[in-house]
C-alpha cells in the first residue's frame, strides 16, 4: 500500500493474487484518507503551538516601528499561520528523521551496515523499493509495516509544500509585477467594466485582483448574481429592507 513492492513476499496462488487486488485498492485509499487525516492533525496542532509560543514570548520582543518578533520570519503571525518555509522545514526534518530512525533500526534488528542500512532507509522512505535489499526478521517487519506508512507520507507531505512553496514563490512575484506595473489604454478598458468612460476604485480593485489570479471572471460573476438575486428593487444596493424580504 505505500507503493515501495520489495519482492521478497508475493502472492503465489489466484485467491491470493485477487485478494491483494482488492486489498491494495480498497486499502490504499482507506490507509491514505485515515493517515493523511491524521498527519494534518498532528501538523494543525504543531502549528499552533509554534503560534502560542511565538505570541506569548515575542509579544515583549515586537519591533515598534514593524511589529515584527523575533519569530517572524518563520510565523506570520498577523495572518495566524506558519510561514511556508517552516513547514518546508518541518517537513524536510522528518523526512530526515525518519531516514535516520530508519537506519537505525535497520543497523541493529536487521544486522546490515551503515552504508547498507542509509541505502535501504532511503530506497524504502522514497518509495523506489529496488528489491536487492528487504525486511528479514520478524521485528524488522512489524517495525516496517508503520514506518514505511508514516514515512512515505512525510515525504508526500514535504513535496506538497515544496511545490507550495514554488507556487507561493511564483504568486508573490506576479503579485509585485502587477501592482508595479503602470495601467496602460488597454488596461483602463479592461477595468472600465460598466463602459462609463471612468474606473472606479472597485472596478480597479477587481481588475488587479483578476491579473494577480486571485479571483476569476467566473467568481465575479457568480458574485454579482448573488447580488442581483439580493437587490429585488434593481437599485444597486442592497438595503435591510431587501435583505429581510429574502429571508421570508
Amino acid at each position: 500500500m505505500c507503493t515501495i513492492g520489495y519482492g521478497d513476499i508475493t502472492p503465489n496462488s489466484p485467491t491470493t493474487k485477487l485478494f491483494s487486488i482488492m486489498f491494495v485498492l480498497v486499502g490504499f485509499g482507506f490507509i491514505d484518507i485515515l493517515l493523511s487525516g491524521m498527519v494534518s492533525y498532528v501538523l494543525d496542532l504543531q502549528e499552533n503551538y509554534f503560534l502560542r509560543a511565538v505570541k506569548q514570548k515575542g509579544e515583549n520582543y515586537m519591533d515598534a516601528k514593524s511589529g515584527a518578533g523575533p519569530g517572524s520570519y518563520f510565523i506570520d503571525v498577523k495572518k495566524g499561520r506558519m510561514r511556508i518555509r517552516m513547514k518546508v522545514g518541518l517537513a524536510l526534518g522528518v523526512v530526515v528523521l525518519c531516514i535516520g530512525i530508519g537506519a537505525g533500526v535497520m543497523h541493529f534488528v536487521e544486522r546490515l551496515g551503515w552504508l547498507d542500512s542509509l541505502y535501504l532507509s532511503v530506497m524504502s522512505v522514497t518509495t523506489v523499493g529496488y528489491g536487492d535489499r528487504a525486511f528479514s526478521t520478524f521485528s524488522g517487519r512489524i517495525f516496517a509495516s508503520v514506518w514505511l506508512l508514516v514515512s512515505t507520507l512525510a515525504v508526500a507531505r514535504a513535496f506538497l509544500y515544496l511545490a507550495e512553496a514554488r507556487v507561493d514563490k511564483r504568486q508573490r512575484r506576479m503579485t509585485k509585477w502587477v501592482l508595479g506595473h503602470d495601467m496602460t489604454v488597454a488596461d483602463f478598458l479592461a477595468a472600465d467594466i460598466d463602459n462609463n468612460g471612468f474606473v472606479s476604485k472597485s472596478e480597479y480593485v477587481i481588475y488587479k485582483l483578476k491579473e494577480m489570479g486571485k479571483v476569476s471572471e467566473t467568481d465575479i460573476i457568480r458574485i454579482c448574481n448573488t447580488f442581483d438575486r439580493l437587490d429585488t428593487g434593481n437599485c444597486g444596493k442592497i438595503s435591510l429592507a431587501d435583505l429581510m424580504e429574502n429571508r421570508h
